[in-house]
């Protein structure tokens, strides 16, 4: 079954896991919430809607870097 978005088909791609190392900040107050790295874009969302649940007047920044928190 095709994607379809506004009417229109999106074009078949493949899957990928690529690498995220990430960290979730309050963009308002700079505080480090959450941080992890993963291969799973879902996991990634996971980590946001419960980091929002834990903080709801945060506003969640997720920002990417190049390699874990800690050394691996």
């Amino acid at each position: 079954m095709p994607d379809i978005w506004n009417g229109q088909s999106l074009p078949e791609r493949n899957i990928t896991h690529t690498d995220l190392s990430y960290r979730l900040y309050d963009g308002r107050t700079g505080t480090l919430l959450s941080f992890n790295s993963t291969n799973s874009l879902g996991s990634l969302v996971a980590d946001v809607l419960r980091t929002q649940q834990e903080n709801p007047d945060a506003r969640i920044v997720a920002v990417e870097y190049d390699g874990p928190a800690y050394p691996t």
